[in-house]
């Protein structure tokens, strides 16, 4: 499961990395055909309008994770929890992440950013 945790860390970075994310068929092969998006802002996102966003980046995100928790919910579903900071606005989000097994690889099928409040 180690190794499992690992490369769905590096997965969720990749959505963070320019060069991964300039790449449509990279976006077209991570996400699900039946990709949702909660985003922190409200708005809900299909898998288009996240390929069309992650594609019109123009640098690097700076965000970093912290309190990476994976479990798995049957042999081909994971549920991912984490804490993102944005660098770049000062920002953290509580994040959860569904990843489904289809074709023999891992995809994203859900994910959900919700806005940190400071205590």
């Amino acid at each position: 499961m180690i190794i499992i945790k690992e490369m769905i860390l590096q997965y969720e970075k990749d959505f963070f990395n320019l060069e991964f994310c300039s790449n449509r068929l990279n976006l077209e092969n991570r996400l699900s055909k039946d990709f949702v998006e909660y985003g922190k802002s409200g708005c809900v996102y299909d898998r288009e309008s996240t390929i069309t966003a992650l594609l019109d980046l123009s640098e690097n995100r700076w965000i970093d994770i912290t309190q990476f928790e994976l479990t798995s919910l049957s042999e081909n579903i994971l549920l991912v929890n984490y804490i993102s900071y944005d660098r770049s606005v000062n920002s953290h989000a509580l994040r959860t992440s569904i990843w489904k097994k289809e074709d023999n690889a891992w995809k994203l099928y859900f994910h959900q950013g919700t806005p940190q409040h400071p205590k």
